[in-house]
């Protein structure tokens, strides 16, 4: 566990310095942040106009825990990941009609995370295949403007994975069919969330279709052509550990100040916790921002790893350098 720890330290290390040498590789998660907290504005106003009261549902479904922030702003099963609509919870118990309009700007939402995913995963391909600048913001736009078709049935296929994996968990009996049908579970959520971050850069880099992106992810998983597997580099839990400790610090901050407040003590200056605020507002953008593209970085690395392998004899893999970063990693 600590080795998989330090390879995604330098992973992340690594994938930093990539894109402080060509910022236009941040542009997108960047965008991403600030999307995700226009829909999730949108979300609540919509809400709150059309129920009134029972908005509050949507509102402690987004702010229940700070693990919850975390995923709401890009954590594995949120919108901002390949596994998401996990974001259709918020719309438990609303009316149809309001639960519809919920339901088609969580879509939209999810569908413009793709699509800045994809712009990253194009830029990072860029960089990595023909060097320091040469990947075009436009291009790599109208590259993920012409699979937005496969990338669309991409999202269908994913949340109707989620479903069937929610449906298991929610329907298990007790005894072995119930532990059965918890790992049957676990299993589909686990592969749809490393098969989906596989299959977006076969969409936006080769141009191929749902299915064939599909063929292309179960052959890299199936047929060796990387020599290590996703958790080897604990980026992912890095992200999420960092990620919860940001949310964390925030809401325990606000917690105490409101604390004080209630016995009237006066901690801070209103100027200095107008401050604190925007600074950790700043931070929470930061944070989340290069968790997107370290995490898409790191994918990115994966797959171009394995085109790079799948060119020559499997016994002759193991001479394949992987890209920078991740040759980094595993150094």
């Amino acid at each position: 566990m600590f080795e998989s720890f330090g390879r995604g330290f330098k992973m992340i290390w690594a994938s930093t310095r990539m894109g402080w040498q060509d910022k236009r590789l941040l542009l997108p998660s960047i965008l991403t942040v600030f999307t995700n907290f226009f829909f999730m504005a949108i979300l609540l106003l919509q809400a709150k106009k059309q129920l009134g009261a029972q908005a509050n549902n949507v509102v402690n479904h987004m702010s229940a825990a700070p693990n919850q922030l975390m995923n709401m702003a890009g954590g594995l099963n949120s919108p901002a990941d390949q596994s998401g609509f996990n974001a259709m919870g918020m719309l438990n118990g609303l009316t149809s009609d309001t639960a519809m309009l919920g339901a088609c700007i969580i879509s939209v939402w999810w569908l413009t995370n793709r699509f800045l995913e994809g712009v990253t995963t194009a830029l990072v391909y860029s960089h990595l295949t023909e060097g320091k600048g040469s990947g075009r913001f436009s291009t790599a736009c109208q590259a993920v403007l012409a699979s937005l078709p496969a990338i669309v049935i991409l999202g269908l296929v994913t949340m109707i994975a989620k479903k069937v994996a929610g449906f298991m968990r929610n329907k298990r009996s007790a005894g072995v069919l119930g532990i059965g049908l918890n790992f049957l579970a676990g299993i589909v959520e686990v592969f749809w969330t490393l098969a989906g971050h596989l299959i977006l850069p076969s969409i936006v880099i080769e141009g191929s279709s749902f299915w064939g992106a599909l063929k292309r992810a179960d052959k890299i998983a199936q047929g060796n052509l990387l020599t290590i597997g996703v958790g080897e580099v604990g980026v992912d839990a890095i992200c999420r550990f960092v990620s919860f400790l940001v949310y964390l610090l925030g809401v325990s901050g606000a917690g105490l100040v409101w604390y004080a407040h209630s016995q009237g003590i006066v901690l801070l200056s209103t100027s200095l916790l107008v401050v604190g605020g925007l600074t950790w507002v700043c931070l929470v953008i930061a944070v989340t921002a290069m968790s997107l593209y370290i995490r898409a970085a790191f994918y990115t690395c994966l797959y171009v790893w394995a085109i790079e392998a799948e060119s020559v004899e499997e016994t002759e893999r193991h001479s394949v350098r992987a890209p920078a970063p991740l040759a980094h990693a595993l150094a």
